[in-house]
This record gives C-alpha cells, sequence and structure tokens, in this order.
C-alpha cells in the first residue's frame, strides 16, 4: 500500500515504513499486553525460555549460543549451566552404549 514509501529490509517487527521498530516499542506493548492479562512477563523473559527449553531438550551450547547471537559459548553456559548437570547420567549412558560390547 505504501508503494515507494515501504523498504523491505525482511524484519520480524518492522515499523510501519519497513524499517527497524525502537526495541522499547515493542518491549512496551508486549509488557502492557502480559500486565493486562495478569502476568508479570518481560520480552527478555521469552529469549530466556527460549535457550532453557533447548538445553532441556538436549541440544548443544553450540547451537544455543549461536541462536541468542552470542560470540561464544561460554556466555550460554555460565546462564544455564545448571541445566545441563541432569545429563550427565544420559551422556555416560551414552557412551557406554559406543563402546563395544556396550
Amino acid at each position: 500500500m505504501l508503494g515507494q514509501g515501504w523498504e523491505d529490509n525482511d524484519l520480524l517487527f518492522p515499523d510501519p515504513f519497513g524499517r527497524p521498530l525502537n526495541p522499547m516499542y515493542l518491549t512496551r506493548a508486549f509488557e502492557s499486553l502480559a500486565r493486562s492479562h495478569g502476568l508479570k512477563l518481560r520480552l527478555h523473559d521469552l529469549r530466556h525460555f527460549h535457550a532453557s527449553a533447548l538445553f532441556q531438550q538436549g541440544e548443544s551450547p553450540v547451537l544455543v549460543s549461536q541462536r541468542l547471537g552470542h560470540q561464544n559459548i561460554v556466555t550460554p553456559i555460565q546462564l544455564y549451566g545448571h541445566l545441563l548437570s541432569g545429563k550427565q547420567k544420559e551422556a555416560a549412558e551414552t557412551f557406554a552404549e559406543a563402546m563395544p560390547g556396550g
């Protein structure tokens, strides 16, 4: 509809002209929506949920780090490493199965 006024920047959340949104606009809109439903939820909480769900499903720290846009895998391991501790037994069993006679 905007014709020449629209900029296609392949953005998930563009402004009405296709340009990047001010991040605070989206943050405030999300938090307002959450409050209207009686939830105390920040937009950033969805990022933490995403990372936690991936780790709990066994995804690698490398993959999670890439999805979150971190420069290295240290940051997500520091933040979510506690979710990996329950994977020790599973890793030991997988290794045992890989061994001859396992």
